[in-house]
């Protein structure tokens, strides 16, 4: 339970009286609350002014009181919502209740983007008939904060809202690709947020826009395309590993490839998740990330697995021992030709992990995504694009092209291939002729 009070920390008069908010163990705050008292009017008891005493005494014990009651309300608010508590909130709560926000407070980028922070568990999404934003989006939004005030602090002046234009935005590019050193797709996601934050703080708060926000864009870099061929998991699937843990790694990578789903789904498969529908076995599950229910008929190779282990899966591993793992198992598989590609690298100075791109042996670079994309790259073309898309939970055929790296001409060329197969079909069906019958002369 929460614990508000007041107390002075000097005997000199004016005091200062300061804030504390308790929420929990090691969760205290303090602050000054902008109200000062000669020490001789304060209880030690009550933690607020005395009784009787002048009208200025009784309005601000008033005042204090009024200020408790609000913070209390608007820290229940904030726990439903998920929001942070810290200092900095109790402090920006302080100044609206005393109506010190400036508008250079309210326009400054940094605290728009906690306003929608704060605004994402309520947010509408019509499209998906749902309300509130995902945990990870809250999530990616908490970090753009920090990233931004790391950027202030580079470039030693703060930003507002109507300094969000193509000029402020090529800078951010290139501070967050060269400074901070951050992935293509990384760097064009937080510029692509940094807009929506702008314009909803233009649409809801009446703040001020560059007027060029709207040339401003996030962008896509190249995506990774790495995957594992039929024939490499072929490999892996005849390696023998005397470690018991890549033997189970192994077994959790081939379900993977041939299940199409993501890691988070993957590892938490169990026997109750099979069930069989007119004769046939499904594997049926909800997706952690979409909540999408889905139905996958099992493949052969997972059978052959679950009949090794007496129908069971292999035992649970974490994301980041699976990570760990399938390295090897590929490694010991051969599969070890030197590609292109970008892998988590830690500075030794620094301790900070950043993706660094350049030839690596394809095993180094092969992690959990790697399942979903192979199940995707190695049956598109066998399996009617629609039933990659249901079970791989995109929501259009473009973004599953481009999620494969097919483009419009692979689509067209898959096109042609299924026209030259029907024609050949058609060309060997037995033709039949009618022969009219002679007439008599």
């Amino acid at each position: 339970m929460a614990t508000i009070k007041f107390f002075l920390q000097s005997s000199k008069n004016p005091a200062t009286i300061n804030i504390s908010l308790s929420t929990g163990y090691k969760s205290v705050f303090k602050r000054k609350t902008g109200y000062v008292i000669d020490p001789e009017k304060w209880s030690l008891e009550t933690n607020l002014p005395k009784k009787g005493g002048d009208p200025e005494q009784k309005n601000l014990k008033t005042d204090l009181q009024n200020l408790a009651t609000t913070i209390e309300a608007k820290l229940n608010e904030a726990t439903t919502k998920g929001i942070d508590i810290s200092g900095d909130w109790l402090q920006q709560e302080i100044d609206k209740f005393q109506g010190k926000v400036r508008t250079t407070d309210a326009d400054r980028l940094i605290n728009c983007i906690q306003d929608y922070i704060e605004y994402l568990p309520i947010k509408e999404y019509p499209e998906k008939k749902k309300r509130g934003a995902s945990l990870s989006t809250v999530k990616k939004y908490k970090t753009l904060k920090i990233k931004i005030d790391e950027f202030e602090k580079y470039r030693k002046k703060k930003i507002v809202v109507k300094d969000v234009g193509p000029k402020l935005i090529n800078e951010l590019d290139n501070y967050f690709l060269n400074i901070d050193k951050l992935g293509r797709n990384t760097t064009g996601r937080y510029l692509r947020f940094v807009k929506t934050v702008c314009v909803w703080a233009e649409l809801e708060n009446n703040i001020p826009a560059h007027p060029q926000l709207k040339k401003v864009k996030g962008y896509t870099g190249e995506a990774d395309r790495l995957f594992l061929t039929i024939d490499e998991l072929e490999l892996i699937e005849n390696t023998t590993y005397k470690r018991s843990a890549l033997e189970n790694a192994k077994d959790w990578l081939i379900i993977g490839c041939y299940i199409g789903q993501r890691v988070s789904d993957l590892l938490i498969l169990t026997d109750e998740n099979i069930t069989a529908r007119n004769g046939i076995e499904l594997l049926e599950l909800t997706q952690q990330k979409t909540k999408k229910r889905v139905a996958i008929p099992l493949h052969p190779k997972v059978k052959t697995i679950l009949n090794k282990r007496n129908g069971k899966f292999p035992y649970y591993i974490s994301d980041v021992k699976f990570n760990l793992h399938i390295k090897d198992v590929c490694k010991e598989a051969g599969i070890t030709e030197p590609i292109e590609g970008g892998k988590m690298v830690t500075d030794e100075k620094t301790k900070m992990t950043r993706k660094e791109f350049g030839t690596y042996p394809k095993h180094e670079l092969i992690t959990s995504h790697v399942c979903r994309r192979s199940f995707a790259s190695n049956f598109y073309g066998e399996i009617p694009t629609p039933l990659l898309m249901n079970i791989t939970a995109h929501s259009t055929e473009k973004q599953f092209l481009e999620y494969i790296g097919k483009s419009s001409n692979d689509y067209a060329i898959q096109l042609a291939e299924y026209w030259s197969k029907e024609s050949l079909k058609a060309n060997k069906e037995p033709q039949m002729t009618v022969i009219k019958p002679a007439v008599n002369q």
